[in-house]
């Protein structure tokens, strides 16, 4: 065994080099940033943190330009912020303290239900349960817009293939074998199209794909069905097989969606009112709660 001895001069001497250390090390400047590029007090923003602030892609030019301009929006929000902290009262900042204290319980609250709710909550909504809602609420599936059931195909002028897909569309009994063959036809010369004739879709959806001039909307559903527009280099052919108009009464088909969200949405509700009188009931039991 050895041991390390220290004479009283060689410890003197460490002690004030230790003692002349930690007293430097208290005057040290706090540590800048990596490359700062703006401060604003005592506030810096970092040259990683403004990258961040980019949308990939740009051009040199255009990333000088936006990277200049999300420096100054930052400069002038922290000018504001610290401007903003310097003249806060003790009330407001009590206040705000309050706020957020509130807010962050109210996140972990409603973290715990959502975990509760992905755990316990059965999302499985059958057809009838759908079906059984929608009929005995109507009033709820009011339309507010005008749908449409349609087919339509946009094709280029010089297509060899027009009038086949227009015969085909337009079809009166278009079957499973003649659906599959303008499929085909649409999948290789067409530049758009859609074929599913069971979904209904927003009347706008359809105004906003093809070029069909509706002054009266009403009118021109009730008195069109197989409808072919010439448009620059395109031509659309658009069959509309059904129609309903705002202010009736929404198909199932339509509302199936929102029925089975709205079924969950109560069903949700019912189990956190369980849940919180199940937890109540514990808490008074265990003797967690109490009342003066």
């Amino acid at each position: 065994m050895s041991l390390i001895v220290f004479s009283r001069n060689k410890l003197a001497r460490l002690l004030c080099f230790g003692l002349l250390g930690m007293a430097c090390s208290c005057l040290q400047q706090p540590v800048l940033p990596m490359d700062p590029v703006a401060k604003v007090g005592p506030a810096y923003l970092e040259r990683s943190e403004l990258l961040s602030m980019l949308p990939p892609g740009l051009s040199g030019s255009d990333s000088a330009e936006m990277a200049q301009k999300r420096i100054m929006t930052w400069v002038s929000h922290q000018v504001l912020l610290q401007k903003a902290k310097m003249n806060l009262n003790a009330e407001a900042e009590a206040d705000i303290r309050r706020q957020i204290e509130q807010y962050r319980e109210s996140l972990i609250i409603y973290f715990y239900e959502e975990q509760l709710t992905r755990k316990l909550l059965d999302t499985v909504v059958s057809d009838q349960e759908i079906e059984d809602y929608y009929k005995a609420n109507p009033n709820q599936f009011i339309l507010k817009s005008d749908i449409v059931r349609v087919r339509f195909v946009k094709l280029p002028k010089t297509s060899r293939n027009a009038s086949d897909i227009e015969k085909l569309l337009f079809s009166d009994s278009l079957g499973d074998g003649e659906l599959f063959a303008l499929s085909e036809f649409c999948m290789k010369e067409a530049s758009d199209y859609f074929l599913d004739g069971d979904t209904w879709v927003l009347f706008n959806d359809l105004l906003h794909t093809v070029p069909i001039q509706a002054y009266n909307r009403e009118e021109f559903l009730k008195g069109n069905r197989n409808i072919t527009i010439e448009s620059g280099t395109f031509c659309y052919y658009i069959a509309i097989l059904d129609f309903k108009i705002r202010d009736m009464v929404s198909p199932l088909s339509f509302e199936k969606g929102r029925i089975k969200n709205i079924i969950l949405n109560v069903r949700k509700k019912d189990l956190m009112h369980k849940l919180d009188v199940d937890l109540m009931q514990e808490a008074e039991t265990s003797g967690l709660v109490e009342f003066y």
